[in-house]
């Protein structure tokens, strides 16, 4: 197919069946992070059409966070990624500051898309590496546990929010209702205590090859005190007692202190790392 020009238009309901097919059929890798079908309708939710076919689909939401990350991005295999960004992005920025997001993130999953953000004023943020662990070997454990652990309950969302804030930077925050949300989906949902004060949690997501843990938090006046580690060795054996074989994570390359958790637990790198990018709006 050769396009010059492409039609950009909200998606609605309708269009659900042609983004999946979509999705199917582009030999591109996408961005896939979020519960995209929830979405259809958004102002921040556009599609693209070469001569009335769907070539495109791209989702940006904010999450509690002046930050707006792309959780659904895929581009059918013909068509310029720089074609696609000059005609989306214009359109993307306005209904993402309506939404407070000052900024616009993005991870470029296989690698295809880095040059033509570049060229678009995006900026490296950081590289992802993916870790997996297949083994049930553990470190030794040390003597006496640092907190309580117990599962997640819904009147604990609140604090897990403020916590999720001071752990960690904007880019990477969640909000209390996406937190509701992955606690009723996870596999297993943990939270440390300490004297009746949560100072950390970890969940577990339900994936294809067993389990991804999506998030290992600590409050910063906690950290370095073996509590992340505790999380770490109850969620793992949380899992192996429902049967996983396989967990997998994710965590930023420069982020030595977990990097060093996590390989000291047996995890290994594995597949190329992922460069997420940014830019203002």
């Amino acid at each position: 197919m050769v396009c010059a020009r492409l039609e950009i238009r909200p998606a609605v309901p309708a269009d659900e069946a042609a983004i999946r097919r979509l999705l199917a059929r582009s030999a591109r890798p996408c961005v896939r992070s979020w519960w995209w079908e929830e979405h259809l309708g958004a102002e921040t939710f556009l599609l693209a059409f070469a001569d009335d076919q769907l070539v495109g689909a791209l989702l940006a939401l904010p999450d509690d966070s002046p930050v707006a990350w792309v959780r659904l991005g895929v581009l059918a295999p013909e068509i310029p990624a720089g074609l696609w960004l000059d005609a989306t992005l214009p359109r993307l920025r306005p209904p993402l500051q309506a939404l407070n997001a000052r900024m616009l993130a993005w991870t470029d999953v296989g690698g295809w898309l880095g040059e033509a953000l570049r060229a678009r004023e995006f900026h490296p943020l950081t590289r992802l590496v993916s870790l997996v662990k297949d083994d049930r070997r553990l470190p030794p454990t040390p003597p006496g546990p640092p907190c309580s652990v117990r599962p997640a309950t819904a009147e604990d969302i609140p604090a897990l929010a403020d916590l999720d804030h001071q752990a960690f930077p904007p880019p990477w925050w969640f909000s209390a209702a996406t937190l509701e949300r992955i606690r009723q989906e996870a596999a297993c949902f943990l939270v440390a205590e300490r004297d009746g004060l949560l100072i950390g949690y970890v969940e577990a997501r339900p994936a294809d090859h067993g389990a991804h843990i999506g998030r290992l938090a600590v409050a910063p006046p906690f950290q370095r005190q073996g509590v992340g580690a505790f999380l770490l060795r109850t969620v793992l054996t949380r899992l192996w007692e429902k049967g996983v074989e396989e967990v997998t994570l994710n965590t930023q390359e420069d982020n030595r202190s977990s990097r060093c958790l996590y390989e000291r637990f047996g995890f290994r790198p594995v597949g190329p790392r992922i460069v997420a990018w940014w830019r203002t709006l």
